[in-house]
């Protein structure tokens, strides 16, 4: 009997916005896996898009019944689509969420045929929290037929993001973390999963989910000691130094400097960092105009008419949710951008209220969202509008917004695709092509950003284009 794990963190992403981090989560994974020694095959990807997910779960997974376990990891996007968790390939599109991504569902066939002893899923990504088969019921339910045992980790409810970290996502680094909590004896899945839930209690923004229909025997390692290479090395590279670490590669270090030294030294270098009104005006400046500039080399003038606006605020609706949702988890000193997302309760029916401990599980939030520029800059959104010249083509909107914050500028970018509601007139709501965010240092050089952004919209109006003609031709 073979036990197979196959690990794949997606970093880079060609519609999305990248996730430096799960290459660092992969391949701490990876050396954690092989300090356990308890798999005969470890495979491990970076940056695979849907098809090559299922060939490396087919290829490395046979339905011959030579698996014993099995162990599938994941760090990357995740796509909500209707009540299915997709995870995102690489080349991932939400228009098209069942070729460019792979269901859970999908998932759990696939390893359900191959009939492992014990199977595990260790999914970091948004909305990870699905259940094993979809219920009515608000408590899971696991459909075990070909799947003996079965344990899963999930970084977050169905409902919520999952958060990055500098170097590691939290939820990766919450797992590695909670596996050499104990330095002697048998490590269990049930004591990895038991330390995670006690270390997000109070996170009211991730709260990881747990699916375990195992033995509550099932080993992650029979000897904790296995991991004592492993640990040495986990220090000395993932976890925090005796310096000060403003940015990756720029450490200061506290050796004979001391006290009212030290601090000055330490926010002399942050100041040096630090945004003002005229290199904040620069550096959006330079991604705009750039932008612009580029766009108008395009060849898009033959297909579409080309309008450019700016705002010196946050005026179109279409990336708030996104900005409020990445902003609100980013460690910022200021309050140059307020953002905000709030819950709160529903207002009960009078049935509900009466309906006790089952009304209680399906207790619904309201999300409310504060997005608000509190400082002066005279551009902080610009809007491309590519409207048709040709009444077979839809609108194609870019919009990018830059965020400003002292040590850094965060900007988002949505390419949103619209269909006509009349003559000369387009949806308001547009399909998403793209939706990526960045984050900047005030000094950073913006061309290869700026090369990005265009490749994107050139991308999204070539697929409209081929799928418009396409259409065309069939008919």
């Amino acid at each position: 009997m073979t036990s197979t794990a196959i690990l794949i963190g997606n970093a880079v992403y060609e519609r999305e916005n990248d996730l430096p981090f799960c290459e660092n989560d992969l391949q701490v994974f990876t050396s954690l896996i092989e300090a356990t020694g308890n798999f005969d095959r470890i495979i491990s990807k970076k940056n695979a898009n849907a098809d090559e997910i299922r060939e490396l779960i087919r290829e490395n997974a046979p339905t011959d019944g030579v698996n014993s376990n099995i162990f599938f990891y994941f760090s990357g996007h995740g796509y909500n689509f209707g009540s299915e968790l997709f995870l995102c390939g690489s080349n991932f599109d939400s228009s098209r969420p069942h070729e460019t991504g792979i269901s859970h569902e999908e998932i759990t066939d696939l390893f359900r045929a191959v009939r492992p002893n014990l199977l595990v899923l260790v999914l970091d990504a948004c909305f990870a929290g699905a259940s094993l088969i979809k219920s009515a019921s608000p408590i899971p339910v696991i459909q075990k037929e070909g799947l003996r045992s079965v344990i899963q980790f999930s970084s977050s409810l169905d409902n919520q993001t999952s958060l990055g970290g500098e170097k590691l996502s939290e939820f990766t680094k919450a797992f590695v973390d909670a596996s050499m909590r104990k330095t002697e004896g048998p490590i269990y899945y049930s004591d990895i999963r038991n330390t995670i839930r006690d270390n997000f209690i109070g996170n009211e923004s991730q709260t990881p989910f747990f699916v375990d229909q195992g033995t509550g025997r099932d080993l992650f390692v029979d000897d904790a000691s296995k991991l004592e290479k492993f640990r040495e090395h986990y220090r000395k590279d993932w976890m925090p130094t005796d310096g000060n670490v403003l940015e990756d590669g720029d450490e200061i270090s506290a050796e004979g400097v001391s006290g009212v030294g030290r601090i000055r030294l330490i926010l002399e270098k942050l100041e040096n960092k630090a945004a003002e009104p005229d290199k904040a005006e620069t550096l959006i400046g330079s991604i705009f105009d750039g932008v612009e500039k580029e766009v108008e080399n395009h060849g898009f003038s033959e297909f579409f008419k080309l309008e450019k606006r700016s705002y010196n605020s946050f005026a179109e609706e279409g990336p708030k949710e996104l900005m409020i949702r990445v902003l609100s988890k980013e460690e910022r000193p200021d309050r140059l951008v307020t953002a905000e997302l709030k819950k709160s309760k529903k207002n009960p029916l009078p049935f509900d209220r009466m309906a006790g401990l089952i009304a209680s599980l399906y207790d619904e939030w309201e999300e409310h969202y504060d997005l608000e520029l509190n400082c002066t800059l005279p551009r902080v959104q610009l809007k491309i509008e590519l409207t048709p010249t040709y009444s077979s083509l839809q609108k194609i909107n870019l919009i990018l917004t830059c965020a400003p914050s002292l040590h850094h500028c965060y900007v988002f970018e949505l390419t949103t695709v619209h269909p006509r509601t009349d003559w000369d007139h387009f949806s308001k709501q547009g399909r998403e092509i793209v939706r990526r965010w960045y984050k900047l240092g005030w000094d950073d050089q913006t061309n290869s950003l700026i090369q990005k952004i265009v490749k994107g919209l050139d991308d999204a109006v070539t697929e409209h284009l081929s799928e418009t003609t396409k259409q065309l031709d069939g008919g």
